[in-house]
C-alpha cells in the first residue's frame, strides 16, 4: 500500500509540473527541479520492484501485450525528459535533445494515456482511474 501511495504522490505532481511548464512556457525554476526530482525516484522504483499497474482483464490481447510497452515508453521519455531539463538548468543544454520538444512529446504520449485510461473507465467499467488516484476522489469515480 505504501509503495502505490508514493506512486500517486509522484504522479500527480508530475502530471501538473508538465503542464504548468507548457501553459506558463517558461515555469519557474522550482516547478522544473521537482520534475526533474521525481524522474529518476519514480523510474528507480519500476526498475527496481517492477510496475504497479496492469492491463485490466477487460482489455482485448493486443492491449493486453501493449500495456506494459505503452507504461515502459512513458517511463522513458519522462526520464529522457527529466534529462534534458537538468542539462538545460545547469546550463549545458543537450544539442541531440531539446528539453521543449522533448516536454511537448511527454505531454502528446501522458495525454494519450489519459485519455486511454478514461475510455478504460467509462467504457470497459474496469476502475482503472482508481489505480492512480487517491482515495478522496474514489466516491466520484
Amino acid at each position: 500500500m505504501l509503495r502505490r501511495a508514493t506512486v500517486i504522490a509522484l504522479h500527480w505532481p508530475s502530471v501538473f509540473s508538465i503542464l504548468s511548464r507548457v501553459a506558463g512556457g517558461a515555469s519557474h525554476p522550482w516547478v522544473l527541479i521537482l520534475f526533474v526530482a521525481i524522474a529518476p525516484l519514480w523510474t528507480g522504483m519500476m526498475l527496481a520492484r517492477g510496475r504497479l499497474s496492469r492491463p485490466g482483464p477487460k482489455l482485448s490481447a493486443g492491449f493486453r501485450r501493449a500495456y506494459p510497452w505503452m507504461h515502459r515508453t512513458l517511463h522513458l521519455l519522462r526520464a529522457l525528459t527529466a534529462s534534458a531539463i537538468a542539462f538545460r538548468l545547469i546550463g549545458a543544454p543537450l544539442r541531440f535533445l531539446d528539453a521543449w520538444m522533448m516536454l511537448l512529446v511527454t505531454l502528446a504520449a501522458a495525454t494519450f494515456h489519459s485519455v486511454f485510461d478514461v475510455w478504460r473507465q467509462t467504457a470497459l467499467y474496469d476502475k482503472a482511474l482508481r489505480l492512480m488516484t487517491p482515495r478522496l476522489v474514489h466516491t466520484w469515480l
